[in-house]
C-alpha cells in the first residue's frame, strides 16, 4: 500500500511540475528589417492545434494541416508568398519583403501580432 501511495505522489509531483515547465515556456521574437518580417514562436505544446486553427482562419481558403512537423512555403489567393515551419510548441513565419507586396506584408505581420493573444495570453 506504502508503494502505490508514493508511486501516486510521483506522479502527481511529475505532472505539476510538467505542467508548470510547459506554461513558462512562452517565447516570441520578431525580426522587421528591410528585407524580411519573421515571427518565431515557442509555446506550450497543447497550444499547437489552437494556434494552427488561428492561422488557418486568416490565410482562408488556403489550408495548413499538420500532426507533426511541418516546413513548407505557400502561396495565398492574394499572391501572399511565406514559408512556415512548425512542430507542437513551435512556430516560424518569414516574409520575404523583396517577394510581396505591402499589402501582403501587412497582411501577415497582422495575422502574427494578433496570434501573440493565443501564444500568450497573459500579454
Amino acid at each position: 500500500m506504502k508503494f502505490i501511495k508514493t508511486i501516486a505522489i510521483s506522479f502527481l509531483l511529475f505532472s505539476s511540475l510538467q505542467s508548470c515547465r510547459d506554461s513558462d515556456n512562452i517565447s516570441i521574437k520578431v525580426v522587421d528589417n528591410e528585407d524580411l518580417y519573421k515571427y518565431s514562436a515557442k509555446f506550450p505544446r497543447n497550444k499547437s492545434h489552437a494556434v494552427e486553427r488561428f492561422i488557418n482562419n486568416r490565410i482562408a481558403p488556403t489550408y495548413i494541416k499538420s500532426d507533426s512537423d511541418l516546413d513548407v512555403t505557400t502561396i495565398l489567393n492574394d499572391k501572399t508568398k511565406f514559408h512556415y515551419e512548425s512542430s507542437p510548441g513551435e512556430l516560424i513565419i518569414e516574409l520575404d519583403k523583396t517577394e510581396n507586396n505591402t499589402a501582403s506584408y501587412f497582411r501577415i505581420k497582422k495575422m502574427c501580432e494578433d496570434l501573440n493573444r493565443i501564444v500568450n495570453p497573459k500579454k
